[in-house]
Parts: structure tokens; C-alpha cells; sequence
């Protein structure tokens, strides 16, 4: 070590032991000391901590996934706030709609879009019954409404009281779920306390199904059924779907379980069967106020089909369905047709494409008005929705850098502290603690 060199670090340890206690605590020695303690004690902790205690290194995502997926109910979203026009129309032209189900579940796509492109309306096909409810749906000023949405979507509803929409179930003998029956006709015990339209619906939903044996890539059928739901879903009854209804027998599967492989999309809703798919909660905390500022609201439960009818179980045995159902053939041979959600994605572009996933509960459910647009009819949506995204994996190139700079400065402060050869570090480091 050269003289100047020695002399001048000597210099500086005999100032440094004649300086008190008090005036060594500097701004600028506390920073010091600081910056030593983070980068060779805080800073390799933190390290080893994202690199040892998350998947960082391993299946980290920078993306939320589908099982971290997000969810949130909206009542009356306005980014879902539309409308259908021209679909306000008389009542018994939607009960005439309704009627064509023939008491079944099931209408298939082309069939359900033809009653919307009728020209002429045989209403003669309507018993008295239903006639005479149409009239009385007209005088207490019930909302009918029939068409085709400004989503594309073909749909028949009618909003009303409670007593009203199950006199519509019972006079047309709609096939609805037992569940929402039994809300509507609690609706009408609760309407004091919880005051609300109801509406029954007839719409296009997508269900999925397996057509390759224990293959997650399951193939698709539109095809309409029936919703029955308050406006509010606040005021939506809590009835228990156990046992509500009668089961019976009608696929043996021998010990296989035709839920045991399903794609994520079919694991984000509860369902009303029982079965091995993960259990969600049909309750929903709000995270925004409501009309009548519950903390919780339920959302509809989706359905499960096999040939035609809903199902109440899935298991190894076999697949369960409603007692009173008769089995069609068509809808027989898609087997077990699972309810999809809705999906409305935020998409990047070009080749490497990522998408924000949004969805939505298929059983839409809306608050209903008019405007002074003729035969127009108003939807302000309320939405039950799952968020996530697409796999994205995460650079570890920001994490090796991160290292790199560690390592750098543990060795810069190794040669500052230890090797006073070095007159420059050296100088450096009696700035720093002077």
C-alpha cells in the first residue's frame, strides 16, 4: 500500500475514534448503515423469499389465472344498459311464444329463431285460460316484450308481479326449474318486505358437451330455455334446491363419472345438480351499493340437461333427472349438456394475442323499461361476473438482474470495506462515514 494512501487512512480512523457518539449519528451515516443492511441482510431475504416461497421460478403467471379468477356482481351495469327494439308488443303475441315450448325444457336454436321472423300469429292455439291472461297482463300494465336485443340475441319476456308470473307458469304449464318456481311463488309471501318485478323469460344459451370420451375439449349446442328471477336480485327468496323435486335413473354410467373432466370455464358457476364439479357458492357479497343495500345477493343456479330434461345428479352411477320428465330422443343424443357461461374477452392484438376474460352468468337477468321509441323495450342488465385472464408466464430476466445487482454491490462493498489498497474505494467509503 502506497504511503500517501496509509497515512491518509490512518488519518482518518484517529479522527473517526475522537468523534462522540452523537455526532457519528449523521444523516448521512444512518443512510449508510441503512444501505449496507438492505443490500447484504434485507435485500437477499426478499430475494430468496420470491424465489423459494412462490412460483416465481416455476408456474409463476403475470396474468390472474381461472383459479384466482375474479368475482363481482353489477345490478343494472350500465356498460350493460341496452335494449331491444322493436320488442315491446302485446302480451299474448309472447305468451303465444312461450306456448310453442309445448311444455318442454328444451327448444333448439333454428326453431326459437323462427318464432321471431313469424309474419302471422295463430292465436287460436292459445286456450281461454291464456287468453284471458293476456288481457289481464295488458290492464295492470306488465311489460310483454318479444324480438331480437341489440346483442343479437332473440328473447321473450314477461315482467310483472309475482302472483303474475306464476299464474304465467301454471296457465302455459312452462317447464321451469322446481327452484325458481318456488322463489317466484315465495316472491309473493315476501313482496311487502322486499318490493320487486319478476319476470319469466325464454332465451338462447349455450350448453357444452363431451363428444369425445375424457376430453377436456368439449364441443357446443345453443339452445333456449326458461329463467325465472326478481329484477332485484336482492329480493330473490333463499330456498333450499335440496330435494325440491323427485329424481330418477336415466343413463348407468358403471362406476364413471362424466364430470370428472370438464374445461375451467364450467367450474366458475354453481350449478343445481348435484356432482363431483367444484362446489361454488351461489351467494355473492356486493362490493357496490345495491338498491336496498344487501351485502349479499344469489344468483341463478345453472342447468345441467340429458335428453331433454334437467339434471338433478351426476355421480359414478349414473346421471339423475327430474321424476316427471320424459326423455326426448333429439337432445338424447348430445348426452350430458353442461350450461356455459357468456364470454365477452378484452383481446390485445396480433399473433400473440392476450385476452381479459369476462364471464358472465348466462341467465341474464335485467330491469325492464319503456322509452318513447315505439315498441321499444329497456334492459339495464345486471351482471353476475368471473374475471380473469390468459396464461402469461412470467421473465425471470428481472429477477436474474435484480441478482446481478446484488452481487455487484456486495462486491463493491467488500472491496470497500476490506481492500484499502484501493485508494479511490477508499476515499469513497471515509466520505461516507465522515
Amino acid at each position: 500500500m502506497s504511503t500517501w494512501s496509509a497515512h491518509y487512512f490512518a488519518q482518518q480512523e484517529q479522527l473517526k475514534g475522537q468523534q462522540k457518539l452523537s455526532s457519528k449519528l449523521r444523516p448521512a451515516a444512518i443512510g449508510t448503515g441503512i444501505a449496507v443492511f438492505g443490500r447484504i441482510v434485507l435485500m437477499p431475504v426478499m430475494l430468496l423469499s420470491v424465489f423459494g416461497l412462490t412460483g416465481y421460478l416455476s408456474d409463476g403467471t403475470f396474468l390472474i389465472e381461472c383459479k384466482d379468477s375474479y368475482f363481482a356482481y353489477s345490478q343494472m351495469d350500465l356498460v350493460m344498459s341496452g335494449g331491444c327494439t322493436p320488442c315491446h308488443t302485446y302480451c299474448k303475441r309472447v305468451l303465444l311464444q312461450m306456448n310453442t315450448f309445448d311444455h318442454e325444457a328444451l327448444m333448439s336454436k333454428p326453431t326459437f329463431e323462427d318464432l321471431y321472423t313469424a309474419t302471422s300469429w295463430d292465436y287460436s292455439i292459445l286456450s281461454n285460460e291464456a287468453l284471458a291472461l293476456a288481457d289481464r297482463l295488458e290492464a295492470s300494465g306488465a311489460i310483454c316484450s318479444g324480438g331480437v336485443d341489440e346483442w343479437g340475441s332473440p328473447l321473450s319476456i314477461i315482467t310483472g308481479t309475482a302472483e303474475e308470473v306464476v299464474e304465467i307458469i301454471e296457465t302455459l304449464n312452462l317447464s321451469v326449474t322446481p327452484l325458481e318456481l318456488a322463489e317466484a311463488k315465495k316472491g309473493i309471501e315476501t313482496k311487502d318486505e322486499c318490493i320487486t318485478k319478476w319476470a319469466v323469460e325464454g332465451h338462447l344459451r349455450l350448453f357444452r358437451f363431451q363428444a369425445v370420451k375424457n376430453s377436456i375439449d368439449y364441443s357446443s349446442i345453443p339452445a333456449a330455455d326458461f329463467n325465472v328471477y326478481p329484477e332485484y336480485a336482492d329480493c330473490r327468496p333463499a330456498v333450499n334446491n335440496e330435494g325440491i323435486v323427485g329424481e330418477k335413473l336415466a343413463l348407468a354410467t358403471a362406476g364413471e363419472d362424466l364430470v370428472s373432466v370438464v374445461p375451467d370455464i364450467l367450474k366458475l358457476f354453481p350449478y343445481s345438480f348435484d356432482s363431483s364439479l367444484p362446489v361454488i357458492s351461489r351467494t355473492l357479497a356486493t362490493t357496490s351499493p345495491t338498491i336496498y343495500h344487501v351485502k349479499a345477493v344469489n344468483q341463478s343456479l345453472f342447468r345441467g340437461y340429458y335428453a331433454g330434461c334437467r339434471v338433478r345428479t351426476v355421480n359414478t352411477t349414473g346421471v339423475y333427472i327430474e321424476d316427471a320428465c320424459t326423455i326426448n330422443k333429439h337432445w338424447q343424443n348430445y348426452g350430458l349438456m353442461l350450461q356455459a357461461p357468456d364470454d365477452i374477452p378484452a383481446c390485445t392484438t396480433g399473433s400473440d394475442s392476450v385476452c381479459i376474460h369476462n364471464y358472465y352468468n348466462s341467465l341474464w337477468e335485467w330491469v325492464t323499461g319503456t322509452d318513447s321509441t315505439p315498441g321499444r323495450a329497456l334492459m339495464k342488465i345486471s351482471v353476475f361476473r368471473n374475471r380473469y385472464a390468459d396464461t402469461v408466464a412470467l421473465s425471470v430476466l428481472p429477477g436474474m438482474v435484480m441478482v446481478q445487482m446484488l452481487l455487484m454491490g456486495v462486491i463493491s462493498l467488500y472491496q470497500i470495506m476490506s481492500h484499502k489498497q484501493s485508494v479511490l474505494l477508499t476515499q469513497i467509503w471515509a466520505s461516507l462515514t465522515t
